[in-house]
């Protein structure tokens, strides 16, 4: 029966030699100085997800910013959209840099503690909103409940002045028919009597002639 050759062990690889230049070297050691500082704050278990912040009971998340890592595990797992990433400048004596931190949109979350579950560094926290508080591991109300709406007092009834039964209209009569207007009565007017005809120039001229001739006869007849 065949073995298998047997591997031997590579030998350890030598520890990479710092950067000749100055500003490589600075970066690669605040590198591994955020990485140590996130292993160390990093939770090495996670919360198991208890009764007490029930969804729209009064709780809402709040995010310490002095912890947060800006991760977006939190942003990832919201279903509501209750937060949103923003980024922050800071400012030390060698450089600035933007880091990116988590808000709270107070208005969209309903408690639902998902993403205090989900946060490795533990900077998100669940706190009870203005009247709740916790008591015996879970979040009642404080305020006093709103009074119940009194009933409507009945209105006194004020006697109304009796009106008197309208009086009964008479029956309408029968419509009588119309009499047809008569005719006006004409009236004659006596014509006035036209004036006589005037001679007509011919005639006048005839008329003169024998005025003439007759007198012109009369002489004669004297004479004769």
């Amino acid at each position: 029966m065949a073995t298998a050759p047997t591997v031997a062990p590579k030998p350890p690889s030598a520890p990479p030699s710092p950067s000749a230049d100055p500003l490589v070297a600075y970066y690669q050691r605040v590198r591994q100085m955020n990485l140590a500082l996130a292993k160390e704050r990093y939770k090495q278990g996670f919360k198991v997800r208890t009764q007490e912040y029930i969804r729209g009971r009064g709780t809402l998340a709040i995010v310490d910013e002095e912890i947060c890592m800006g991760c977006t595990h939190c942003f990832d797992n919201c279903a509501f959209e209750a937060i949103d990433m923003v980024d922050r400048k800071f400012a030390l004596p060698e450089y600035t840099y933007t880091s990116r931190k988590a808000i709270i949109i107070e208005d969209n979350c309903v408690g639902c503690e998902k993403c205090a579950i989900v946060c490795p560094v533990d900077a998100i926290t669940m706190v009870t909103k203005h009247g709740f508080e916790v008591k015996d591991g879970r979040v009642v109300s404080t305020t006093a409940p709103p009074p119940a709406p009194r009933p409507a007092a009945p209105a006194a009834a004020t006697p109304r002045p009796a009106t008197p039964p309208p009086a009964a209209r008479p029956a309408p009569s029968p419509p009588t028919p119309a009499k047809p207007a008569a005719p006006p009565e004409r009236t004659e007017t006596p014509s006035p009597e036209a004036p006589p005809p005037k001679p007509e120039p011919e005639e006048e001229e005839a008329e003169e002639a024998e005025e003439s001739t007759e007198e012109s006869e009369t002489p004669e007849e004297d004479e004769g």
